[in-house]
């Protein structure tokens, strides 16, 4: 009810205020999406930014008046076919990855490994294609403010994100423990599977910290733009992955040589083959930015030295990339026939068919709703949990989690009413947790382990004692989430659940839909430590799997494009010009080593930057760059 609550207002808003999108869009994406607490994978509300932006915008372009102004097409410009290109191609593995799937009742509480994963991939392009008309439209009234406020979204954006890795890290390892293996996920929940939805992200949005700061008007505004700085600096550092440094760090060397062409109205395409060199500082903005750079320098420095665990991840570069190489070879052994090279196994594919064509690449585990007729004729409700398909090794990674409340000094007993499926006639071992967690690592915990007997399929109540640490207590600056996990922990085991129940000393029920006539609302399936199967770790290689050469040579184009445009082409001279270019570099650099497309918010930026950039209006090499802030 909230959620349709905020779509409908924020609908009306964009009707209203037709910039709000613009700003509202990028600064919504890092955070609208509460798939923990409310269970949803398929759409979330993200989707619903959206749907009520694109909805208001275009309730405001039917009922403007027109003045009998049209615009011709020219089909040769990128601008108008990649777009469409896209669109078709995308349909296109949509499709063959809906019909390779087994297509059975869909639902958008379903997994990464069945049909609906088609569409939740899909979704990503098609929301930055219907975006098009409303950005061109925002792009020919008001183009200076269309820019200002795309950037000061992005910026803002990343000031939430850095925010949340401050707290988190606050949390759990420590400010400034940089020995612990804790890598920050922020709230990308797209990550409960692994991933690099976070590092993908931050080389998205950085350059815009420059863009912050060369906006900023008087000093207070340039500090809180340094302290923006500062903060991405540290959660870029805390992602301890080598390919954010490398995606971050390039394109704002890229960026400072645009900047610097700008400013003394110099053409980038006359002066391509020139060093960059330092500028002497003039006033107190270059005085500042230069202490602000030491300040950087030192953060760095301070981190790479404060703790052992960036010096493990460089050490080990060798041996990561054996194993990413031998990643990569069975994903694209995975392409069988020419079709599967031209056009690709389908949207969402990969996980499933990865996971099944290698028994080093089986599932940690799996999570299911299902249904059967009861006895009085009614729908019976329940979920088949599933322990590792191919390892023993992997017993207990994986869990079906809700978030609950705890109050200090309490501990927990669990109520399931299940039945064991398989293997047959053999004992199944399960593991109950309430544990301390953001979103990968566990903090304190109370947990308990049961022996199931087969008792020949028959449903059984188990009740479970847990023991363990106390939870909660923590400063209210530094509150951990936590939460409730179930997991079995046997190769080829599976349980069926239809009922759970966690209490304390004063049995009060702290889950939600636990008996599961609400679907997998409220129920999140979580993974941790082993994450092979979900990811092919490469931008490029999840584009051919999945899309085919077909739809990685498009998004290439799209990319290519967008660059030359902004770096060499007709758009250079524009004021977003360097940003879009170090945006659009990162995020490409990042997919060299990680996957992007399997997150959909940041999939959607990468699209929609990269749509932005074929649409700047072009700016004569004479014209005066107007600033940031101006």
């Amino acid at each position: 009810m909230l959620a349709l609550a905020g779509f409908y207002t924020l609908t009306v808003a964009a009707a209203w205020w037709p910039g709000l999108w613009l700003f509202a869009v990028p600064a919504g994406l890092p955070f609208l999406n509460f798939s923990p607490w409310t269970g949803w994978l398929i759409v979330d509300e993200c989707d619903l930014l959206l749907m009520g932006c694109l909805a208001g915008g275009y309730a405001r372009l039917a009922l403007a008046p027109r003045h009998g102004e049209r615009r011709t097409m020219h089909w040769r410009d990128p601008g108008n076919w990649l777009p469409v290109a896209l669109g078709l191609a995308g349909l296109l593995a949509l499709w063959r990855g809906w019909v390779a799937a087994d297509v059975q009742e869909p639902s958008f509480f379903q997994a990464y490994t069945e049909p609906m994963n088609s569409l939740r991939l899909a979704k990503a392009l098609l929301w930055a294609v219907l975006a098009i008309p409303l950005l061109r439209d925002a792009l020919r009234h008001a183009p200076q403010a269309t820019g200002r406020r795309i950037a000061g979204g992005m910026a803002a954006g990343l000031a939430g994100v850095t925010l949340v890795v401050v707290w988190e890290r606050l949390a759990f390892p420590g400010l400034f423990d940089f020995t612990s293996r804790y890598r920050i996920t922020a709230m990308f929940w797209e990550m409960h599977v692994g991933g690099a939805a976070i590092d993908a992200y931050l080389a998205l949005a950085s350059p815009f910290v420059v863009w912050a700061l060369r906006s900023a008007r008087g000093p207070w505004g340039w500090t809180a733009a340094a302290l923006l700085a500062v903060l991405a600096t540290y959660a870029s550092l805390t992602t301890f992955s080598r390919g954010v440094y490398l995606a971050v760090v390039a394109p704002l060397l890229l960026l400072g040589g645009m900047l610097w062409l700008q400013a003394r109205g110099l053409d980038p395409l006359a002066v391509s083959q020139r060093f960059w060199h330092w500028l002497r500082p003039s006033n107190w903005r270059s005085r500042a930015g230069w202490l602000l750079a030491a300040a950087l320098v030192l953060e760095v420095f301070g981190v790479l030295n404060g703790g052992s665990y960036m010096a493990d991840r460089v050490a080990a570069t060798d041996r990561d990339l054996d194993s990413r190489m031998l990643h990569w070879q069975r994903g694209l052994s995975l392409l069988k026939t020419p079709s599967d090279w031209l056009l690709g196994k389908g949207l969402g594919r990969l996980p499933a068919l990865y996971a099944s064509g290698f028994s080093e690449g089986g599932l940690s585990g799996s999570l299911k709703l299902q249904t059967e007729a009861g006895a009085d004729g009614t729908t019976h409700h329940f979920v088949t949990l599933s322990g590792p398909q191919t390892d023993d090794d992997l017993g207990g990674l994986f869990a079906l989690t809700q978030r609950v409340t705890v109050a200090p000094s309490e501990r927990f007993q669990a109520y399931l009413h299940l039945r064991v499926t398989a293997p047959a006639n053999v004992p199944v071992n399960i593991v109950a947790q309430v544990c301390e967690r953001h979103l990968l690592y566990n903090g304190r915990c109370q947990y308990a382990y049961a022996r199931l007997a087969p008792a020949g399929g028959a449903w059984q109540d188990v009740r479970l004692f847990l023991r363990g640490r106390l939870l909660g207590g923590d400063p209210w600056y530094a509150q951990r989430p936590v939460l409730f996990g179930l997991s079995v922990l046997d190769l080829g085991a599976s349980v069926d659940i239809d009922r759970i129940g966690l209490s304390a000393q004063d049995q009060r029920q702290r889950l939600l839909n636990a008996d599961f006539q609400q679907g997998l609302a409220r129920w999140f399936p979580a993974a941790q430590t082993y994450f092979l199967p979900w990811h092919i770790d490469n931008l490029y290689l999840e584009l051919w799997i999945e899309r085919g050469l077909l739809g990685l040579l498009l998004v290439l184009a799209l990319v290519a494009c967008a660059l030359w445009r902004v770096l060499l082409g007709r758009a250079r001279h524009h004021v977003l010009a360097p940003y879009l270019a170090a945006s659009l570099s990162g995020v490409m650099l990042v997919g060299l080593v990680s996957s992007v497309m399997d997150v959909p918010r940041v999939a959607f930026l990468l699209f929609w930057l990269g749509f932005l950039a074929l649409q700047l209006p072009a700016r004569k090499a004479g014209a005066r760059v107007v600033s940031p802030g101006g």
